[in-house]
Parts: C-alpha cells; sequence; structure tokens
C-alpha cells in the first residue's frame, strides 16, 4: 500500500509533470464502484472544463484543487496509480478505471488492479467535513505533530505500538513499511505498549517518524511490491532498509537475524537484539 513518501512522491511528480493549469475536457469512468459519492455522469459534469489549480496531501489522500473551488479527493489505497501521460499511450489496460482527458494531447489515467481506490467530489471546504478525511489525525511531517502531541494521541492505547502507529485516526501517513523502519531506529519492540514508554520514547519516535518519511520522499519512496510514481519508476528507499522485508538476514547495526512475527495481523520485521523486549507489552 502506497504510505505517506509515496503519495508525496506522486503528488510531486504530477505537479512537476506539467499537469497544472491543464483543462479536463472529458473523462471516462470504466468501474463507477471507485466512485464514492457521485455516479459517472455527476462526475463528469463536475469535472469537465475545470482545471487542475494545485495538489496537496491530507494523510495519504490526494486533494485535487479544481478551478471553481472544486475538490477531487483520491486515496489510492493498495495498488492505485495516477500516471498524467500522452493520450496515445496505453498502460496495462485491463487495470484502467478512470481517465480524465485534457486539452494537450495528455491524460491522466487511474490503474488499479484490486480496485480499493477511491475518487470523491467536493466543492468549497467541504471536504474537509468528510467523515473519511476528518478522522484523520496528524502525520509527522506536520509542524504540530510534536512529542507532546503523539503522547496524548496514543498514550491511552492497549494495543501494541506497532499497531497503535497504523492507526490513521491516531498518527496518519504511518503505514507498514515505515512503522518498521521508525521502530527500529528508535530501539522499541513493535509488541510493547505505549503507556510504557518514556518522554525520550516520544521524542525519539517523532525525531525519527519525520527523518525516515522525508528521507524516503527523497529517495521516492519505497518499492516492494507494484508501486510506481510514474510508469516504470520505482522508487529506491527499498534499498536502504534497515529491517522491513529484510526477514532471515543480518541486522546492519548488530549483525543479529532479522526475525519477522505478526502484529495484529501485520507482517512485522525487526532486530532481536537491538530492539530487545522490555517493559509492559500487549
Amino acid at each position: 500500500m502506497p504510505e505517506l513518501p509515496e503519495v508525496q512522491t506522486v503528488i510531486n511528480t504530477l505537479k512537476t509533470s506539467g499537469l497544472l493549469n491543464k483543462i479536463i475536457i472529458k473523462t471516462n469512468v470504466y468501474r463507477p464502484k471507485i466512485l464514492k459519492n457521485c455516479n459517472p455522469i455527476q462526475f463528469n459534469k463536475f469535472m469537465v472544463h475545470e482545471k487542475f489549480i494545485n495538489i496537496e496531501r491530507i494523510g495519504k489522500y490526494l486533494i485535487f484543487h479544481l478551478s471553481n473551488k472544486k475538490i477531487l479527493a483520491i486515496h489510492l489505497r493498495m495498488e492505485g496509480k495516477l500516471f498524467y501521460e500522452p493520450l496515445q499511450i496505453q498502460y496495462k489496460k485491463q487495470h484502467l478505471r478512470i481517465e480524465m482527458l485534457l486539452n494537450n494531447h495528455h491524460v491522466l489515467r487511474f490503474y488499479d488492479s484490486r480496485m480499493f481506490g477511491t475518487f470523491d467530489i467536493y466543492k468549497n471546504d467541504d471536504y474537509l467535513k468528510a467523515k473519511s478525511i476528518k478522522k484523520l489525525a496528524l502525520d509527522p511531517l506536520n509542524s504540530k505533530f510534536t512529542w507532546q502531541y503523539l503522547k496524548n494521541q496514543i498514550l491511552k492505547s492497549n494495543r501494541a505500538l506497532k499497531t497503535t502507529l497504523l492507526d490513521q485516526t491516531l498518527v496518519s501517513g504511518i503505514g507498514n513499511i515505515y512503522a518498521d523502519e521508525i521502530l527500529f531506529l528508535c530501539k522499541l519492540n513493535p509488541l510493547i505498549r505505549p503507556k510504557a514508554l518514556n518522554n525520550q520514547d516520544y521524542k525519539n519516535i517523532v525525531k525519527f517518524a519525520k527523518k525516515v518519511l522525508l528521507k524516503a520522499i527523497k529517495y521516492g519512496g519505497t518499492t516492494v511490491s507494484s508501486y510506481q510514481s510514474t510508469i516504470n519508476h520505482s522508487g529506491r528507499y527499498q534499498n536502504i532498509l534497515y529491517v522491513h522485508a529484510r526477514n532471515g538476514e543480518h541486522c546492519k547495526v548488530c549483525n543479529t537475524i532479522i526475525k519477522k512475527i505478526k502484529v495484529n495481523g501485520r507482517g512485522t520485521c525487526f532486530c532481536p537484539k537491538c530492539q530487545h523486549l522490555q517493559g509492559e507489552t500487549c
């Protein structure tokens, strides 16, 4: 699943690709289930003749600001991909779900092999009131995401720290890959409970969350399955991962064998020595 760095990389790529200020002249919806608060006819009427003015991110949502104060909110979910490409190019046609044709012989196409992605349309600031967006917590790259904020958000959780960090209503933007990496750098076992942490632990989580996510953005995200920011362009952060997807390999710090366990159903990699289990756990 694309996490914060991958979503931000997609946004950065789209903003520098030539998409902004292009006019939408037509939309084609091949899988209506992707549209969550409108039908294909309504979607087309809403989008046509509008320009892409800007793109921002809220958690893992891509927020497209259109002309006339219209908003298109997209969540990529597990396998969603957004490619801005010349109209004549066709890529994995069987996975093409929605396309928006532009006035420069280019098109913004949404591919999704599993069809879990979502499109929602809003006017003005109504998107900020949408239940799915309103419930999202701050993400680590927000200037207001401090260790005090984090502690207040997760202290009362009785779940494993790894599971807690994945809860988007408590901490937005962190997924399975980066939770593993952040906890490794903090020397925290994924099974420990938040209430067993001290203030320095909370400070370390914030520090390394920001560091890991910013570095991952710099490297274009992490590709461990199918993520691509553009056609045939994968991320590079997977080349420097400390623990995630390295089960059975040697720890880069202490040479101990990386172990993989399940934490609330999620595959979790950690170093048994660097992340020695201590304090209260679940």
